[in-house]
């Protein structure tokens, strides 16, 4: 294709997109902007909830599991061993 061709299809475009309302920038003339105080500190905020929510969940689950009574070894052996063969009546139950 030649230029020209190029500078018309790029019009056309450009035609489009003002049409539907969307501006085109020039990816060259758009500068990052620096964060400012209040943003950094709402970013800090936001990451302290979530790692309050995670801390939540797993101190929950390891609550949780606290109240099951742990296997010894020998049972751990013993229903692995039924299981194997297919008995799922003999797996204890975590009610």
């Amino acid at each position: 294709m030649s230029q020209n061709t190029l500078k018309v299809h790029d019009l056309n475009e450009d035609a489009e997109f003002d049409e539907n309302g969307i501006e085109v920038f020039d990816e060259k003339a758009l500068v990052e902007e620096e964060p400012s105080d209040s943003d950094l500190a709402e970013e800090e905020l936001l990451s302290q909830g979530a790692t309050q929510r995670v801390l939540d969940a797993t101190q929950l689950y390891l609550g949780e599991i606290g109240y099951s009574p742990l296997l010894t070894a020998e049972e751990e052996v013993y229903f692995a061993r039924r299981a194997l063969r297919g008995d799922v009546a003999s797996r204890p139950s975590h009610d």
